[in-house]
């Protein structure tokens, strides 16, 4: 589990520094006899208001609402994960008086829950694995919406991006080692996301974008020479592929982010390496998976981040790229 841990340490460097200032105490207490009633009231808003944004179905809202709790009250460090998003959305969309405290007490609950965890990365076990599982996917949500372009508008920060991405990578290394105890536990459901039938009339811009992503896979292959292993290119072509195959799963369910976010954890490591190189084509196809997200998932926690991907990758190529990047930009400007 020593990538796991790596995966999962390895955040932007702002939310580092915040992590490492944040305090267990900075969430204020007079006395021991008064009541935490921030704390219970981000725990009544994961309730009635967080989870329903996290999910679609009955059946895994009823995991969030019941079970993860539950699990929660042994295993601190995934409560304080669980107050720690409750906020964050609050934060996103509570009073606007009270956004500011919100976002302090997101914080807060975030570096605890990490210092909590991270003694545990390297021993998944059957009995802590269901709360690892949800934990992992919760900083995973955390990060997107914690550190994007909502948190920092102005920024064209691929560091982020590439941190997020490793992320993706842990929570699915949790869930390779743990499956079987998690197929067996009260968090199956979630191991099932994306299931549902997704309804017709929302499928044009998504088909339009595998039509799109179609065409570029045709190109790549047709330019590879056949006697010539070019590993840049299969790992490109390879990335494309996958993508192609997530869209394919996504056109026809209701839950599509939980399909969309498996494409950084189903890459070639590899292409990571790319775009932290600047590879142009590497980065036109993190502009495609921009547009992928802008148009097929719908979730508050990655507002704004397909137009932010389209616009890193833009940003690191130089306008020179601009018109090989037209279709990208058309498509996330476009009315959902």
């Amino acid at each position: 589990m020593r990538r796991v841990s790596t995966y999962l340490r390895l955040l932007p460097e702002e939310a580092h520094k915040m992590f490492i200032r944040g305090r267990a105490d900075s969430i204020p207490r007079k006395d021991n006899t008064q009541l935490p009633l921030l704390d219970l009231e981000l725990l009544n808003h994961w309730h009635v208001a967080t989870v329903q944004t996290l999910v679609h179905n009955r059946s895994t809202e009823k995991v969030l609402r019941e079970f993860v709790p539950q699990e929660a009250l042994s295993h601190p460090f995934l409560m304080h994960s669980l107050l720690a998003l409750s906020a964050l959305h609050l934060s996103h969309h509570g009073p606007l008086e009270r956004r500011h405290k919100y976002t302090e007490a997101a914080m807060t609950h975030n570096n605890i829950s990490l210092s909590l965890c991270k003694p545990l990365l390297n021993n998944v076990t059957s009995g802590n694995c269901h709360a690892l599982f949800a934990f992992a996917c919760f900083v995973v949500m955390f990060s997107f919406a914690a550190h994007g372009p909502k948190a920092d508008p102005g920024a064209q920060r691929l560091s982020a991006v590439l941190e997020v991405f490793m992320l993706i990578r842990g929570v699915a290394s949790i869930v390779a080692q743990a499956r079987p105890w998690i197929e067996a536990g009260g968090m199956s459901d979630l191991l099932k996301l994306g299931e549902q039938p997704r309804e017709e009339a929302k499928t044009t811009h998504a088909r339009e974008l595998y039509a799109r992503i179609s065409d570029m896979h045709d190109h790549l292959r047709r330019s590879s020479r056949p006697d010539c292993h070019d590993s840049t290119s299969l790992v490109i072509e390879e990335s494309v592929q996958k993508l192609l195959d997530l869209l394919q799963q996504a056109i026809s369910v209701a839950n599509t982010a939980s399909i969309m976010m498996r494409w950084p954890a189903v890459v070639n490591v590899e292409y990571l390496d790319l775009l932290h190189a600047d590879h142009a084509t590497a980065l036109l196809v993190l502009a495609h998976y921009g547009v992928a997200l802008k148009l097929m998932a719908k979730n508050w926690w990655l507002d704004g981040w397909g137009a932010f991907l389209v616009n890193i990758a833009l940003y690191r190529l130089g306008p020179d790229y601009e018109p090989e990047f037209a279709w990208a930009r058309n498509a996330i400007a476009r009315e959902p």
